[in-house]
């Protein structure tokens, strides 16, 4: 009897040894995935360059990241602002560099604040823009957060976190 005991007993341990070891396992992985290199934006930059759709944009300045995003450079590592040359396009591409992730609400915020405005903007003669807007990519991965709107706005996703 009380060898059926110690056999349950090692059963038991063993389950738990096995469910701890899988649970180690998954959050490295969950880890894992929310990390990202360290990466210059400026080699992002060169690779963006390389996608014949970004020619549609301009590339914009500290100034201009302030004034449409109202967003201080000072407070980041590095950006990259692109924006459509129309007057009515909605198009953006924006990628922060952050010096940690708390940091990324902050951004996150503008974007968000951008896009309602966008919306605002929009919504009673600009069915086109408001569509792309609706369909705005926001995404974070370790330090960075990308955004953009366009129709490019996935190949543009690719390019980051493929880098990072």
């Amino acid at each position: 009897m009380d060898e059926q005991y110690d056999n349950e007993g090692r059963n038991v341990m063993k389950k738990k040894i096995f469910l701890t070891i899988t649970l180690i396992i998954f959050l490295a992985a969950v880890y894992y995935q929310g990390n990202a290199k360290d990466v210059s934006l400026q080699s992002i930059d060169k690779q963006l360059a390389k996608e014949k759709t970004i020619s549609s944009m301009e590339k914009l300045n500290d100034r201009q990241l302030l004034q449409f995003m109202n967003l201080d450079s000072g407070k980041f590592k590095q950006f990259i602002y692109y924006k459509g040359t129309e007057s009515l396009s909605v198009e953006e591409l924006l990628i922060v560099k952050a010096n940690n992730r708390e940091d990324l609400s902050i951004v996150k915020d503008a974007v968000d604040k951008r896009i309602e405005d966008q919306l605002k903007t929009f919504e009673s003669y600009g069915p086109n823009q408001v569509a792309l807007l609706k369909d705005a990519v926001i995404s974070t991965k370790g330090n960075y957060l990308f955004y953009c709107t366009g129709k490019n706005a996935e190949d543009y996703k690719e390019v980051l976190f493929d880098a990072i």
